[in-house]
């Protein structure tokens, strides 16, 4: 029952129960008073300046007093209880959210009934248990992160010893590899701010009409020059930047991972990428646009993991969405949905 019903219900049986005593109460005393009056064994006890009928009206009076009195206590008692039994699981709640303020984040708020408390209390679980998963993914995303820059700076590092030791001599080629290296950790930590950033809802946009079509034809001819199908056309509103970069990232995702080869269908406000690669097992197309995930962590192939979690970030960022879901022909598809309009 929800919160406001049962109040009205508590009031109404107090005020009820507070009534029909003081009316039980006030009638027993009249009649009993009523009776001494007329029966003159047990007539009252008069003083010399006072009539009968006055003192039996006063008698009265005073009698009703005490029946009023004991029956707004008797009323505050089971108000009183009334309120401490409504009010206890809220006192339970604050404390389970003052514990789990200070620290006891595996505490959940214990559910009761079908009211308001019990429905803030399976809400409070809820914003606990999502904050439990964004804590675990972010602490996967800092590992992977740790993983990910260990091993370029770990290659750069044994590299620079060689070339101090004269292990390897310093020459063009032994120096542009450590470039390359040095390239690679610039570009990671490069696309994890701007994760960051994109996913905190800072990232600076200027969002314009866009030709989707001739931004999908300059970015995918450059990247897979002959690997390439193109069809249908449409404009959305975005930062052409911005997309410029998604659509690069869905380029060289197909370049590395789906065979080197795509059709590409682009429609008003949507982008398709269909590769020719091996695809992605169901439990994998939730996951493909995580942070560093990859569906077989052996097939790192230089990449840094980033990709296709920048992809996403940026089309939420301008208002769109991205999924992944099986091709027909057994590849992996890729859809970017962007604004229609402003």
């Amino acid at each position: 029952m929800k919160i406001a019903y049962r109040l009205v219900v508590a009031f109404l049986v107090v005020a009820l129960f507070s009534g029909g005593l003081t009316l039980y109460l006030v009638e027993r005393v009249q009649a009993e008073h009523v009776r001494r009056y007329f029966d003159p064994g047990r007539g009252i006890h008069l003083r010399a300046d006072r009539r009968p009928g006055e003192r039996l009206i006063e008698e009265l009076k005073r009698e009703s007093r005490k029946a009023l009195l004991l029956a707004l206590a008797v009323a505050a008692g089971a108000g009183a209880a009334l309120a401490f039994g409504l009010t206890r699981p809220i006192r339970a709640l604050t404390e389970t959210a003052r514990r789990y303020a200070a620290g006891e984040r595996d505490l959940r708020a214990e559910l009761r009934g079908r009211d308001e408390i019990a429905e803030l209390a399976a809400a409070f679980n809820d914003l606990a248990d999502r904050l439990a998963e964004e804590r675990a993914r972010e602490e996967r995303q800092l590992a992977a992160t740790a993983h990910e820059l260990r091993t370029p700076l770990a290659v750069l590092k044994a590299e620079l010893e060689a070339l101090a030791d004269g292990v390897l001599p310093a020459d063009p080629e032994n120096l542009r590899a450590l470039v390359a290296e040095v390239d690679r950790i610039t570009r990671l930590v490069e696309e994890l701010e701007l994760l960051t950033v994109a996913e905190a809802g800072g990232l600076p946009l200027h969002p314009e009409p866009v030709d989707l079509r001739a931004l999908a034809e300059e970015v995918f001819s450059r990247v897979l020059p002959e690997g390439v199908e193109l069809a249908g056309g449409g404009s959305a509103y975005a930062d052409p930047d911005r997309v410029r970069q998604i659509l690069w990232n869905l380029a060289t995702n197909v370049a590395k991972y789906g065979g080197g080869a795509a059709r590409v269908v682009v429609e008003p406000g949507r982008v398709r990428v269909c590769d020719r690669g091996p695809g992605l097992p169901p439990e994998a197309l939730e996951r493909v646009f995580e942070p560093f995930y990859r569906a077989d962590p052996a097939r790192e192939r230089g990449g840094s993991g980033l990709g296709l979690a920048v992809v996403r970030a940026l089309a939420e960022a301008m208002g769109g969405s991205a999924r992944a879901y099986p091709a027909k022909d057994g590849g992996l598809c890729l859809e970017v949905r962007l604004p229609l309009q402003k």
